[in-house]
């Protein structure tokens, strides 16, 4: 199947702190924010929004890959420099290369394989007659 036409949204959350981190210091999530923002300046697939709060805390840096009737995903344990960034575009563009969203544990950069904290159904599989239990695809 063709891409989708929409392009994927990366939401980085801006309140993110490493454990310990000076409540000062600059916020480690606001500078992935910055860093993925300049990775993805000339890519017009892939949008990056920043977000007040993931709810990633305990495993910060948190951020989310998404699009309209795509499945979704939320990572953790994100650095927040420019390798950071670059996992989270890698990710964003084959995430937007495919139909579905679906990304295997094999198609995701290397640190994004151990850093999943949830994988999100698009909301079109939740129809009115949907099973009680919905599988993903194969």
């Amino acid at each position: 199947m063709p891409p989708s036409p929409e392009p994927s949204t990366i939401l980085v959350c801006t309140r993110c702190r490493a454990a310990g981190a000076d409540p000062e210091s600059p916020r480690a999530g606001a500078a992935l924010l910055a860093a993925a923002r300049a990775a993805a300046a000339d890519d017009c697939a892939i949008r990056v929004i920043g977000i007040a709060c993931l709810s990633g805390c305990k495993r910060a840096c948190a951020a989310a890959v998404m699009a309209p009737g795509k499945v979704g995903y939320v990572f953790g344990d994100l650095s927040a420099d420019p390798e950071g960034a670059a996992d989270l575009l890698a990710v964003a563009r084959a995430h937007q290369a495919r139909a579905d969203g679906f990304l295997p544990r094999a198609d995701r950069p290397e640190r994004l394989r151990a850093g999943i904290l949830a994988r999100l159904p698009p909301l079109d599989w939740l129809r009115a007659d949907a099973e009680d239990v919905i599988a993903w695809p194969a």
